[in-house]
């Protein structure tokens, strides 16, 4: 597959979602063309559809810089059993959340609906704005514009961008909905071969330590004692037994950085597993 050449490109949709427009980001700066763009109805759908097609990317969102990580995402991803899909980049986007409706009385809303991590990012102002109203989750913010705009009830309105009500034809009822009015959004591109080789970045790994006192501060010493910054961590459940967690973490340097290799490889005497989910750098 010639580099920068792809086939298709997965993220999830509908058109107007924050992945459509982390998207499109992408392929701006990073240069590389598709030739086709296909949105997925859920994070777990555009990763299968990934693991299908060889020639394909995938763009998903990763963290939040209010609500933290997605789970959706990193679930999956840490579940994910072809070793040859990698996460090969990174890209942020602002976030700026509205309420959108076909109506245009803000005091007939009496139902929002969003995807939950919008949701979760305008609460307090959900709260103080519309106590009584009803909160229902979809499946991503353009898919509840979608949803409002077909429904065209003026009682119920969706959290979604200002993209979402040109292209359903929706009434802005409120502009900066957001709890945090810088919020952003991280997203991962991930694909497999065709990508340029980079020089510096991160790499995210997955690993589990072995159930005794001390686990994890023996994994972090070794990263400290071959000066490898962990720019993030978290713990998610293994989904095996109560109390077994994995641990998610992004080290800011790359695989083939000699500190890394030698880490690793050092750390395989205090875990029980260990993958590379990939090294990748930003693109901004």
């Amino acid at each position: 597959m010639p580099e920068n050449n792809y086939k298709k490109i997965y993220y999830l949709g509908p058109d107007g979602s924050n992945a459509c427009f982390a998207m499109q980001k992408f392929l701006n700066v990073s240069k590389i063309s598709v030739d086709e763009k296909i949105p997925c109805n859920c994070i777990k759908n555009a990763l299968d559809a990934l693991k299908q097609d060889e020639t394909g990317i995938c763009v998903l969102p990763i963290e939040n810089s209010v609500e933290g990580i997605v789970r959706e995402t990193i679930d999956n991803l840490l579940k994910l059993d072809d070793k040859s899909i990698q996460i090969k980049g990174e890209i942020l986007l602002n976030i700026n959340h509205m309420l959108l409706s076909s109506g245009e009385n803000i005091a007939e809303i009496k139902e929002i609906i969003s995807h939950p991590q919008a949701l979760a990012q305008c609460s307090n102002n959900l709260y103080k704005l519309f106590p009584r109203a009803q909160l229902k989750e979809t499946s991503s913010t353009s898919y509840a514009a979608l949803k409002v705009s077909r429904e065209n009830n003026p009682s119920v309105a969706a959290i979604a961008n200002e993209a979402c009500a040109k292209l359903f034809n929706l009434n802005i009822l409120i502009r900066n909905l957001n709890d945090e009015k810088g919020n952003k959004t991280r997203f991962y591109i991930l694909g497999r071969s065709g990508f340029k080789s980079i020089q510096s970045g991160k790499t995210a790994i997955v690993l589990s330590t072995k159930n005794v006192p001390g686990a994890l501060c023996n994994v972090l010493k070794v990263f400290s004692d071959y000066e490898i910054n962990l720019s993030y961590i978290d713990s998610r459940p293994s989904k095996k037994q109560l109390g077994e967690y994995l641990f998610f973490m992004e080290l800011d340097k790359i695989i083939t950085d000699t500190s890394v290799q030698h880490a690793l490889e050092y750390l395989k005497s205090y875990v029980d597993f260990l993958k590379v989910l990939g090294s990748f750098k930003t693109y901004s």
